[in-house]
């Protein structure tokens, strides 16, 4: 078989376009979506191999005859707009592998995404990420993989695995071409100090695709900031304010609003783009972290749209932050030697992932999604194929498994008591964001513990360490940090997960021990469980590393919908999400207040307090 060579395929494309040679389809009766000239106009697009050959427009080139095409796709007056990019997500949140988040995403019209595997390298380290770059190519949809940057995410953090700037550089020399760029760089205190080994992952960047590092800086300033962004980190999307925002976008950063299940921030941001539209240039889109169930009936980047919309952004503009502005920033719109590498917009030489849209409200899915010319998507309904699993990926899944590791812990470790001004997390509902508080009294308040789950304490008490104990009581401070909440309302009950940004430790909220240690005792190899009057009520099994289901993305979202309810009835009421804003607690890279094995964590200070 004869190799097409960079210049052959160039070739094509100049015959295709000059008409020389027939297109594989041909786009008619479309009104374009065009981000470069932020405008609408009427017009045909040609796609040759996977690629855009050419734009017509007919107030211009009303004279210019069709090339030949084997397929004319009658738009009947759609809109034709370009595939949305996510600028940062993490599909393990979703709770399905990337095949079957695909599903979900190219659904909504997501056609490329640049995710970070950091929560599934948290546990399972390399063997992780490649996992995650083997399912994914069974799939149409072009995930983007960065290399996680903080594994874990502060250094004396108890998860499951480690990676240093060494081992980046040898899987990137080993992975020719698979990962993308660097991800979020969560470990500001070690840049801004500057901290060698910080520095060294940064510079493994430059081995990557992309060469470009992501960001992740809540709330950070001045001369800080200055240093954060002089290191090349190129994004944020943890900017919860329009000053915070400005602060950074006028340093050379792109922001992006990010709309997620926990965290929904573009209400809040939409003045930045609103007060002057011209930074919605560098402005874009992200989910971060999106439920099964969110995905499927609100969609991904199409539902940022629709609340970009809904705050006044003008709709082509909303397009243009979630294709063009994403593309630009992490150099997909330009300068690739493969076209079908450049994206974000409907223009020639761009990779053609196209979107039939009715209208520019996106109140519903794209009539038709393409990926790379191909129909993968129909009126919200995934239309496109999954290859079969390798025998190498079966390998890789089952290292993922058997990932938690639980000491023995005795009831009386559930219960202790509260004294009055110690300090408690109190959650902010839509917000990744927490407060430190000191109450006055247990009122209000709810237990929360993380328990370390990948070995450690399970090792301490086979060993007879000193004050481990067969009971866990001697892991207490170490191992096993309890704390207090407020803000989580569960009533009669308890919820426990396997899930804990971002190490993902056993997190378990609820308003008794006894409740507490049943949930704790039943998450099994990994998953979420509702414990209600001493009873399992609702279970949602997540074996894969103990953050993904190993069944389909509609099974999963529909269990993770009779959890929510089952949570609902214990006084989780809306906007507060009782699986996302719970597996946020113990996130000890964003403010203020968050829970780790070792005690309430205060993340302004990085250290722990009583």
């Amino acid at each position: 078989m004869a190799t097409v060579t960079p210049v052959g395929t160039l070739k094509t494309l100049v015959d295709a376009a000059e008409g020389r040679i027939p297109v594989d389809a041909l786009f008619v009766n479309a009104r374009i979506v065009d981000v470069y000239g932020l405008r609408v106009a009427a017009g045909r697009v040609a796609v040759k191999d996977g690629v855009i050959a050419g734009v017509l427009f007919d107030d211009r080139d009303a004279a210019v005859p069709d090339p030949p095409a084997a397929e004319v796709i009658d738009c009947e007056g759609r809109y034709l707009a370009p595939g949305f990019i996510d600028g940062h997500m993490h599909i393990e949140s979703s709770n399905v592998r990337p095949s079957e988040y695909a599903r979900m995403a190219l659904a909504h019209g997501t056609t490329t995404a640049i995710a970070d595997a950091h929560e599934i390298a948290n546990v399972c380290g390399l063997d992780g990420l490649s996992f995650m770059i083997e399912d994914a190519r069974r799939a149409p949809l072009d995930f983007k993989f960065m290399m996680p940057s903080c594994v874990p995410a502060l250094p004396d953090e108890q998860a499951g695995a480690a990676i240093s700037a060494e081992e980046m550089r040898s899987f990137i020399d080993a992975h020719p071409g698979e990962v993308f760029g660097l991800g979020e760089m969560m470990n500001y205190p070690g840049v801004v100090a500057a901290e060698a080994e910080t520095l060294a992952r940064i510079d493994a960047a430059r081995l990557t695709a992309s060469g470009q590092v992501d960001g992740h800086a809540p709330l950070v300033a001045g001369a800080d900031l200055n240093a954060y962004a002089a290191c090349g980190i190129i994004a944020d999307h943890e900017c919860t304010n329009p000053s915070e925002a400005l602060d950074k976008l006028s340093r050379g950063m792109y922001i992006m609003l990010r709309e997620g299940t926990c965290s929904h921030d573009l209400e809040a941001l939409a003045p930045l783009v609103l007060d002057d539209p011209r930074r919605a240039r560098r402005c874009c889109f992200a989910t971060d972290d999106r439920a099964p169930s969110d995905a499927i009936a609100l969609g991904t980047i199409d539902n940022a749209c629709r609340m970009a919309t809904r705050q006044g952004i003008d709709p082509v503009l909303a397009v243009s932050m979630g294709t063009l502005s994403t593309a630009e920033c992490f150099g997909l719109d330009h300068g690739a030697a493969d076209p079908r590498e450049r994206r974000g917009a409907v223009a020639p030489g761009k990779r053609a992932d196209l979107l039939l849209l009715d209208d520019l409200a996106f109140d519903k899915p794209p009539h038709r999604v393409y990926a790379a010319g191909v129909l993968v998507a129909e009126d919200g309904s995934f239309a496109g194929s999954i290859a079969p699993a390798s025998s190498s990926l079966g390998d890789l899944e089952k290292r993922l498994r058997g990932s938690v590791r639980l000491p023995r812990i005795a009831p009386e470790v559930f219960d202790y008591p509260f004294e009055s001004g110690s300090a408690a997390i109190e959650v902010v509902p839509g917000n990744a964001i927490t407060r430190m508080v000191h109450p006055d009294s247990v009122e209000d308040l709810r237990r929360i513990m993380l328990i370390e789950r990948h070995g450690r304490g399970a090792a301490a008490q086979e060993a007879g360490a000193d004050g481990a104990g067969p009971a866990g009581c001697g892991l207490v401070g170490s191992h096993i940090g309890r704390g207090w909440v407020r803000g989580f309302p569960i009533t009669g009950g308890a919820i426990a997960s396997t899930i804990g940004h971002d190490s993902h430790n056993v997190c378990v909220v609820g308003d008794n021990p006894c409740d507490m240690r049943i949930a704790v005792e039943h998450v099994g190899q990994g998953g979420f469980v509702l414990v209600r009057d001493g009873a399992v009520r609702a279970k949602l099994d997540l074996p894969l590393g103990g953050l993904m289901s190993d069944e389909a993305a509609g099974d999963v979202a529909r269990e993770h919908d009779a959890f929510v309810r089952a949570a609902r009835e214990l006084g989780i009421e809306p906007p507060l999400d009782p699986i996302m804003g719970m597996i946020f607690l113990p996130l000890p890279v964003i403010p203020e207040a968050r829970i780790r094995p070792e005690g309430t964590f205060d993340v302004t200070t990085f250290s722990f307090v009583a």
